[in-house]
C-alpha cells in the first residue's frame, strides 16, 4: 500500500474522502526507490518525508495546525523542471557502472536526496504558505 492509499484509509476511517484530481500523475502510484523520514530542527512539530519516486526527488512537509479534524497540513515540494537536478537522479539510477559504482549507488542517491531536500526546505520556508507563493525553483502543492 503506497503513502496515498495509507493516507486515504486513515482519512476514510475519520469519515473524510480524499479528492482525486483530474491531473493524476502516474508517479503518485509508484513506490519510492528511497524514503527517509526526518523531524525538523528549526520548526516545532514539523516532519519531513524525503522520497525518490520515478527517479525524481520529492519532499513532503507535514505541518501542525490548530484547526481542522487532522490538525495538520501536508505539502508536496518538488524541484522545478527548469532545473537540471531531476536529471541527476535519473542519470545515477540508470547508469550501468562498475561493481564499485553499483555498490555505492544507493548511498549516493541518499546523499544527493539529503542535499536537494535541504535546498527544497529552505526554498519552501522562504515562501508564503497563506498565499501559496514560493520561489520559482520549486513547485509546491498542498495535499491536505
Amino acid at each position: 500500500m503506497n503513502i496515498n492509499e495509507q493516507l486515504g484509509k486513515l482519512l476514510a476511517d475519520l469519515g473524510v474522502e480524499m479528492e482525486h484530481p483530474a491531473d493524476h500523475h502516474p508517479q503518485e502510484d509508484s513506490l519510492p526507490e528511497v524514503s527517509i523520514f526526518q523531524s525538523s530542527r528549526d520548526h516545532y512539530g514539523v516532519f519531513y518525508r524525503l522520497d525518490i519516486i520515478d527517479q525524481t526527488p520529492q519532499l513532503r512537509i507535514i505541518v501542525p495546525i490548530d484547526n481542522g479534524p487532522l490538525k495538520m497540513e501536508v505539502y508536496l515540494v518538488q524541484m522545478s523542471e527548469r532545473l537540471p537536478i531531476n536529471a541527476w537522479f535519473a542519470g545515477i539510477a540508470s547508469h550501468t557502472g562498475s561493481v564499485a559504482f553499483e555498490r555505492g549507488r544507493e548511498a549516493a542517491l541518499q546523499h544527493l536526496l539529503y542535499a536537494v531536500a535541504e535546498m527544497m526546505k529552505q526554498l519552501f520556508w522562504s515562501g508564503d504558505l497563506d498565499s501559496m507563493t514560493f520561489p520559482p525553483e520549486i513547485d509546491v502543492q498542498r495535499l491536505i
